[in-house]
């Protein structure tokens, strides 16, 4: 038997009954090719981000501290000392303690284990970290401490860097709508924590009430912190126009926030500097603004250390307690534990 060759006509008819790609299809097509890519990217992207960011701290670090420095010394050439008032700086270091308690209080909040103290002691130590090469050791340190799973270790971590951004964002554009309305704009997004509070306690162990009490502890700090702003800027440039005090305020709020979402800038140092002046620079002489910005950082950073100090006394008191707790209970019990056979029968 000779097979007859196929026929062309059930493929001429099958290829003109199949219509051409549209124009929509191939948009689509293009942009599910885009995406693919852009996935990729990004992949490699978060691969090589934890070097790349290392590398930039371990480049940026030294320049911002040579930067600091730098501004130091200048402002102490061009600054007349004598017209420096000191009474304000006592209320400033004061103003930051309140600051950085109450930052360590919005972190025992949004943990929520039952005893601040041990919360509080926990962040004080492992904030000391972040001037480490690598920026993440003091998440990573504080995370540990955290109960439960590892997304709910990686949810209250993210969770107290996002809500304090917004909130010193927020309280920093309230400070400035003396100057320029426009900042209220800033005041919106401390609702967003608000907003997602309730997601966030379907997901994980962080309730609603834990995110309104650190949002609401976190605003306490950013006031104060505003109040540090202010009281620096007075001792060293002292009182002007009435409405300079509240945009200084505004300013220093601002400038730490920008200096955390900075991530190679190791605790914001160099940013948050140039930030302030930037936002005051034609109201205040730089080397004034130099030096408020310098007195800042030595401020938050003296209150940061005496906050350390009375945690690591507590801590050790606490930990010679415990010992002497241990032995009175066992001298109690020896006693009890010896008369039980007198009074068996012999």
């Amino acid at each position: 038997m000779t097979s007859s060759p196929p026929s062309t006509e059930g493929t001429a008819s099958a290829t003109a009954t199949t219509p051409a790609p549209g124009r929509l299809e191939r948009m689509a097509r293009l942009a599910h090719d885009w995406v693919r890519a852009a996935r990729r990217t990004s992949k490699r992207l978060e691969a090589r981000a934890p070097r790349v960011i290392g590398f930039l701290r371990a480049v940026f670090y030294p320049c911002a501290l040579a930067l600091v420095g730098y501004m130091g010394y200048r402002a102490a050439r061009e600054t007349d000392l004598s017209q420096v008032h000191y009474w304000p700086l006592a209320f400033a270091v004061g103003a930051a303690l309140v600051w950085w308690v109450a930052l360590a209080l919005g972190w025992a909040w949004l943990v929520d284990d039952g005893d601040p103290r041990v919360a509080v002691a926990s962040w004080c130590k492992t904030q000391v970290a972040r001037y480490m090469p690598g920026g993440i050791w003091q998440l990573v340190a504080r995370a540990t401490t955290v109960r439960g799973r590892v997304r709910d270790k990686l949810t209250a971590v993210t969770a107290e860097n996002v809500i304090v951004l917004l909130v010193s964002l927020a309280i920093g554009g309230l400070w400035s709508v003396v100057h320029d309305w426009r900042w209220a704009a800033l005041a919106v997004v401390a609702a967003a924590p608000l907003l997602a509070s309730r997601w966030i306690a379907r997901h994980t162990k962080i309730t609603v009430r834990s995110v309104r009490r650190t949002s609401a502890s976190y605003a306490l700090g950013y006031v104060a912190y505003g109040v540090v702003g202010v009281l620096v800027q007075v001792a060293v440039s002292g009182l002007k126009d009435p409405t300079y005090p509240l945009y200084v305020a505004g300013a220093a709020c601002i400038a730490w926030a920008v200096g955390l979402v900075v991530v190679f800038a190791p605790g914001g140092v160099g940013v948050r500097e140039l930030v302030y002046i930037w936002m005051l620079s034609g109201l205040y002489p730089r080397a004034e603004l130099e030096a408020a910005a310098v007195t800042t950082r030595l401020v938050t950073v003296l209150a940061e250390l005496a906050v350390l100090a009375v945690v690591w006394h507590l801590g050790r008191r606490r930990e010679g307690a415990e010992p002497a707790t241990a032995t009175a209970t066992s001298t109690h019990e020896a006693p009890s534990e010896l008369a039980e056979p007198s009074g068996s029968p012999t």
